[in-house]
């Protein structure tokens, strides 16, 4: 069942059971008003369904939920006019890709621990009314990463000639929604806990798609990351946001095949990351360094203790 931590509560405090509720929301998602309506008699009945077996790998976690498969895309012709919305990120991404020299560095990285330290805190967060994803552990490292390599949190200023180093690391969360891609933003990510940043998280995507972000947390990032794995994609080269020098792009995590330390052939499970940077200002050899570094906490989370 897809549903938000403050819908959950809700049907628990109304003994509605969500499993009887018909899902309205993007990508099946149960809304507020979908249990609420089952509750005042007027939503819609719930066909029944067979059970589904449960995939051999999750996807790195979006802001919110993972994606439903799409369903064939309605048939369109002619021209229409380019929303306000679509113009802006059109002007920006080319503005960026005619700009800023993108490079793009492609890993992967096993992450059994990391899903094995997820499933142990999933019900623990479950009981603060959070959804602990992938999504938050990889801000996180993120966070930790830029402190240690500010350059990645920086951005250049040609008509003044300088690199401008913002106070904070606030790292964006590319969120796809009706309307278009917008970038909510974590403030402060390095002061934050995993939990905190994975409720923040999930609120800021829903405020996203329901179009009710505000100009505090739609603008002012340091350093985003755009999720591909929600669509069971793999390496992607994502365009750097403005006023930014780097960009993360996160793939699935899948089941493959890897050598082990003891040159064993095991099956493991590899997370997809794909690293975007201002070559203006980061240099290829801090750039692999730096995923080296993201690549280490992302495959042991104990590393991420070890940060101040």
């Amino acid at each position: 069942i897809r549903a938000m931590p403050t819908v959950r509560r809700f049907a628990r405090q109304t003994n509605i059971d969500l499993t009887t509720v018909a899902a309205t929301g993007r990508h099946g998602n149960l809304t507020l008003d979908d249990v609420k309506n089952t509750l005042t008699g007027t939503g819609a009945p719930v066909a029944p369904v067979e059970a589904e077996v449960a995939p051999l790998a999750e996807p790195a976690a979006v802001a919110a939920t993972p994606a439903a498969p799409a369903s064939a895309p309605a048939e369109k012709a002619g021209r229409v006019p380019m929303t306000p919305i679509r113009k802006a990120i059109a002007r920006n991404m080319t503005s960026q890709k005619q700009n800023v020299p993108h490079v793009t560095l492609f890993e992967q990285v096993e992450v059994s621990k990391l899903m094995a330290h997820r499933a142990t805190f999933k019900d623990v967060a479950l009981q603060q009314d959070v959804k602990l994803t992938y999504m938050a552990y990889v801000a996180k490292a993120l966070a930790s990463l830029v402190k240690r390599f500010p350059d990645l949190n920086a951005h250049v200023d040609m008509a003044k000639s300088e690199i401008v180093y913002p106070e904070g690391i606030h790292v964006g969360i590319a969120v796809d929604t009706p309307n278009g891609l917008f970038v909510p933003v974590v403030k402060n990510a390095d002061q934050k806990s995993i939990l905190a940043i994975a409720k923040e998280i999930a609120d800021l995507a829903v405020r996203a798609r329901d179009g009710k972000l505000t100009p505090d947390v739609a603008s002012g990032s340091t350093i985003t990351i755009s999720n591909i794995g929600s669509a069971r994609g793999n390496w992607v080269t994502p365009v750097i946001n403005v006023n930014e020098a780097a960009i993360l792009g996160l793939g699935t995590i899948a089941k493959e095949p890897i050598v082990n330390e003891e040159g064993e052939i095991v099956v493991g499970n590899m997370m997809k990351l794909s690293l975007s940077f201002d070559h203006r200002l980061i240099d290829g050899m801090l750039a692999q360094s730096a995923m080296n570094d993201l690549k280490k906490m992302l495959n042991d989370p104990a590393y991420m203790l070890m940060e101040v």
